[in-house]
């Protein structure tokens, strides 16, 4: 392990080696006698994905076009919007806490735009009103937020918004 925690496999030649070797300096340097290399344990993937990249450019050019229309705009949404440019808290538990929240907010901003789209047939209006009661999670989350937004919620809990802050 490094410092940092990450696990890394180390090579290293010996001195002997090293010792009577013409590159020694070029390799080495003046004062170190002899040669290491770091690698992550994971080398051999990524070692394996840049093959894939460099001897197909068209697939390389279609997975860009897929990650800056998936991940890309999270990213820029939660390090823009959600305070992730900085992590002000100590410790890798609070800080796991932080990204997990903010991943919850941008999923929970992301599916409260979602709408869900209403029937055109009759049918489908007839069970609706025939039911009554939210047929999923989605339709439930729409209807509170109409009842919020609509002012509905406060008439019927005699409750009044507060529009006066003084």
């Amino acid at each position: 392990m490094d410092s940092k925690g990450y696990t890394k496999r180390t090579y290293r030649s010996s001195e002997s080696d090293c010792k009577n070797c013409p590159l020694r300096e070029q390799c080495c340097g003046k004062s170190t006698k002899f040669k290491k290399i770091d690698d992550s344990i994971h080398k051999e993937h990524y070692d394996r994905m840049h093959l894939k990249l460099t001897q197909n450019p068209h697939y390389a050019k279609k997975m860009v076009r897929v990650r800056s229309k998936t991940v890309e705009p999270v990213i820029g949404t939660l390090v823009n919007f959600t305070n992730m440019k900085r992590v002000n808290t100590r410790g890798i538990k609070q800080a796991n806490k932080h990204v997990l929240m903010a991943a919850l907010t941008y999923n929970l901003k992301k599916y409260l735009k979602f709408i869900t789209k209403k029937t055109k047939t009759k049918a489908g209006v007839v069970n609706e009103i025939q039911t009554k009661a939210p047929t999923s999670v989605k339709t439930a989350f729409y209807d509170l937020k109409y009842l919020f937004l609509s002012g509905l919620f406060f008439k019927n809990y005699n409750l009044k918004p507060k529009t006066n802050l003084a």
